[in-house]
């Protein structure tokens, strides 16, 4: 019987070996595993930080580094007929011309700072998704929907619940009014 014993105590001690031998290769295997991805995170965080210190040196002398900033009065097309606001304004312009942009950015400037002005929104009929209002022809001065809408060149609208009130073309008709 002394033989059974020693015989059960040493299968005993094998099981026992191929369990530990099985969590000590799961520890390894983990443990690789998190190496492994410390790793790459390193690796990754070496790399942008590197390419941010170029982009950095590259852009010192430019003046790209400007904020951006969100303009609540600038609205597209589509939205001129259906703005919260009881009677506002709607001056349509090309903002990449730099003679008219300067001209219509100090008169809705100047008209802001006026006592009583009624809110002025501003459409660039450069923007592509714009241009499909523009008309090289004739404009329509009676607008009822945004879809009847054809603009010619500068124009301002006044707009009173959701209708077009006053429709006002050409640079020197629209600084009268404004001033």
């Amino acid at each position: 019987m002394a033989k059974k014993k020693n015989k059960t105590k040493k299968e005993i001690t094998r099981v026992n070996n191929k369990i530990d031998g099985s969590v000590l290769n799961k520890f390894y295997a983990v443990l690789g595993i998190i190496c492994f991805l410390c790793f790459f995170y390193l690796l990754t965080l070496y790399i942008t930080t590197k390419n941010s210190e170029d982009t950095t040196s590259d852009n010192s002398n430019d003046n790209s580094n400007a904020e951006a900033s969100i303009s609540y009065d600038d609205i597209m097309v589509g939205r001129s007929f259906s703005m919260s606001d009881g009677e506002y304004l709607v001056l349509y312009y090309d903002k990449a011309d730099d003679d008219i942009s300067s001209t219509y950015s100090g008169l809705v400037s100047t008209y802001s700072q006026k006592d009583g002005h009624l809110k002025l929104y501003t459409v660039n009929m450069g923007n592509s998704f714009n241009s499909a209002y523009t008309t090289g022809g004739e404009s329509n001065k009676t607008p009822a929907t945004i879809s009847d809408l054809k603009i010619n060149g500068p124009t301002l609208i006044k707009i009173s619940n959701n209708t077009a009130v006053e429709y006002i073309e050409g640079e020197e008709a629209i600084t009268n009014y404004l001033q």
